[in-house]
């Protein structure tokens, strides 16, 4: 009888994703902030040449999808 085999996935931390989000945004003159005004953290990314916010309330896993810094067996542990 043949066996499932479950997909491996590999967490990759917090701050390991910070910095690989941080890393591509500043290849696009973009930077990654926190806003942690009333006690919630909230994402923006900014641009840094134009100095404008280009999206705020940011989910980092999609994002870190979006600019593909997540391999398809990776995944965030939040």
């Amino acid at each position: 009888m043949a066996r499932t085999v479950s997909p491996i996935t590999i967490d990759i931390s917090y701050r390991a994703l910070l910095g690989r989000i941080d890393r591509a945004l500043r290849k696009e003159n973009q930077r990654l902030r926190a806003d942690r005004r009333g006690g919630v953290i909230r994402y923006i990314v900014i641009d840094t040449k134009k100095r404008a916010v280009l999206e705020t309330d940011v989910d980092l896993g999609k994002l870190a999808r979006r600019l593909d810094v997540l391999q398809p067996w990776e995944r965030a542990a939040m």
